[in-house]
């Protein structure tokens, strides 16, 4: 079985990127997916967040209003250092009990922090998707239905391509098409498990 962390800047790609890996066979776990189920009503992290961040960021059926909380921990770094403690325990146990229970050749762990949080485990390749910053800002435009501020905002919490190349083994620009981005993805996988 071999690791291969994934990261990227938001609207980089990631998931089409591991979708690629997926139809190639490989297991995706996704920090995201489970950010945002430790942080449901019945979740791991839920009490602590509420606590942390106040009842004004519950929706009216007790459920995180995620927008809500994305803008205030997006307008600060110390919040959002806050958020990330409460929540990245429960994410790494959650992600731990999956790679132990797979049987996959290949587990792709997609962690938009994999170089900036204390990552607890270790990969045999690292991976970042890069893509040029309009047209990120664009894609997460389209996608969150949100302002060009809102993107910039939390670009701005996020390492640079620069900072991004400098990490990580291997570094995939996904700004063609799909095809494109599925055959570089091949040549990765081919390269990882080698």
């Amino acid at each position: 079985m071999k690791l291969l962390g994934i990261t990227g800047g938001i609207g980089a790609g990631k998931s089409a990127v591991t979708r690629c890996f997926a139809d190639l066979g490989a297991e995706i776990i996704d920090a995201d997916v489970i950010a945002r189920q430790v942080l449901e009503k019945d979740g791991a992290a839920y009490a602590e967040a509420v606590s942390a961040f106040g009842k004004e960021i519950l929706k009216p059926s007790g459920e995180i209003d995620r927008k809500k909380l994305a803008g205030i921990v997006f307008s600060s770094q110390e919040k959002l250092q806050i958020l990330n403690k409460i929540t990245h325990a429960a994410v790494f146990y959650e992600m731990e009990q999956k790679i132990k229970n797979s049987d996959a050749e290949l587990i792709c762990l997609d962690v938009p922090l994999l170089f900036s949080c204390d990552f607890p485990f270790q990969c045999d390749k690292t991976l970042a998707v890069l893509a040029p910053k309009e047209q990120r800002i664009q894609r997460v435009m389209e996608r969150d239905h949100c302002s060009r501020e809102e993107v910039e905002a939390r670009m701005a919490c996020q390492l640079t391509d620069e900072e991004l190349r400098e990490k990580a083994d291997i570094c995939i620009t996904n700004d063609k098409g799909l095809q494109e981005l599925a055959a570089c993805v091949k040549k990765t996988y081919q390269n990882v498990m080698e």
